[in-house]
């Protein structure tokens, strides 16, 4: 949901593709300036990011207090919300939520690092393909290896196994298109936040159920929508691809795009992005947008006629909201994930914008087609998209 413990969960289009883009660029560049002779490795440590995951998120200190009743709790939440949003999007899923998991910290990274092994798998192809390779480049970095990125990204999950409250897993690039997401609940977190905000305990489970819930029909009751996020993805990677195997002819082009953003306000992941990536990122970001407003929204309107105690859970989640730490802001900043909370908070002011315009039937013509996606412009200005529609 578009509150930042909550943001923090998904892998996130920008976190995921600016660390990606990066990562894989750095290793390109080391194993250019490697001997002929010399074997490729792996560009990820993968042991070497768990380890240092599970000691940044200190999972041994937020242990899950009744397991059982919390599983059964979930599985109630997540079926009393279906029927309810069913009702408010007028559609309903293919087959009942029966994947509705309760994890500890440790559990929710060892569910993504199988995400992120999938995910990292086409950068890692271009840096084996490219491993026997040398270039000038090198010089200038030098010294990288896989464990030391494997620590970075270690780092990143472990941040993020302390804040993130739940996910809903949809197994990007799966090879199977027929496969089902999963519900996580990461209950340390969301029993800490609770207990830290002083929240109804079921009432703010409840709360994150609804939201999470409604990913699930975004994905599942409309299947052409996962199908179009991995084509996305796909067309990034291989942009990503192209972008890397030309590095050191575009050092100067790239060096160029820095020089010109100075001053501009720019975000750093925008400015490395070839314009045939920005596009690609762009739709991504829209995507991403609507998908975290519309839940956002669904959760707003069936929660607050739901919960007595909603507006005080907003309240108070706001006000948590403001009070973000010094690492926190930094870690959004260098992350992307600033870019991705000003872009979500977007999203919701757009589905509400054509809501209030039109309805929530016309507002769900997003999910008809491919060609109905808002753009960001038109993400930015719900309007334009409301035209288009009725030309349509």
């Amino acid at each position: 949901m578009a509150k930042p413990e909550n943001d923090m969960r998904r892998l996130g289009t920008v976190l995921l593709l600016g660390v990606a883009a990066g990562a894989a660029a750095r290793y390109y560049i080391e194993a250019r300036a490697r001997s002929e002779v010399s074997a490729p490795t792996r560009m990820i440590d993968w042991e070497q990011a768990r380890s240092v995951a599970l000691r940044v998120s200190q999972w041994e200190q937020a242990p899950i207090a009744d397991r059982a009743f919390r599983r059964d709790q979930y599985a109630r939440l997540v079926k009393q919300s279906e029927p309810l949003i069913a009702e408010y999007l007028g559609v309903q899923l293919p087959a009942p939520i029966n994947q509705v998991y309760v994890f500890d910290r440790r559990e929710w990274l060892e569910a993504n690092f199988i995400s992120f092994e999938q995910l990292f798998r086409p950068i890692e192809e271009i840096y084996e393909r490219n491993g026997g390779a040398s270039g000038a480049l090198a010089m200038l970095l030098g010294g990288l290896n896989s464990k030391v990125l494997g620590t970075q990204i270690g780092v990143l999950l472990g941040f993020l196994a302390r804040r993130v409250l739940g996910q809903y897993d949809l197994s990007l690039l799966s090879p199977d298109p027929n496969t089902r997401g999963a519900l996580y609940y990461v209950e340390a977190n969301i029993s800490r936040v609770q207990a830290g905000l002083g929240l109804n305990d079921e009432d703010y489970r409840l709360w994150i159920a609804l939201h999470e819930t409604t990913h699930v029909f975004e994905f599942e009751a409309y299947p052409w929508v996962r199908a179009h996020f991995n084509d996305l993805l796909q067309q990034y990677f291989d942009q990503l691809s192209t972008q890397l195997e030309s590095l050191g002819s575009g050092l100067v082009q790239l060096a160029g795009r820095i020089a010109q953003s100075v001053g501009t306000g720019t975000h750093w992941i925008e400015v490395v992005q070839t314009p045939q990536q920005r596009v690609i990122f762009n739709q991504l970001q829209a995507l991403m947008s609507l998908i975290e407003g519309y839940g956002n929204h669904v959760m707003n309107a069936v929660g607050r006629q739901l919960l007595p105690s909603f507006d005080d859970i907003e309240h108070r989640i706001a006000q948590r909201q403001q009070t973000r730490t010094l690492v926190d802001q930094l870690f959004n900043r260098l992350t992307g994930m600033d870019l991705k909370l000003a872009q979500y908070q977007q999203g919701e002011a757009f589905v509400n914008a054509v809501v209030e315009a039109r309805g929530i039937a016309f507002a769900a013509r997003v999910w008809e087609r491919v060609e109905y996606l808002p753009t960001m412009e038109e993400v930015r200005s719900p309007q334009q998209w409301v035209a288009r529609m009725e030309a349509m």
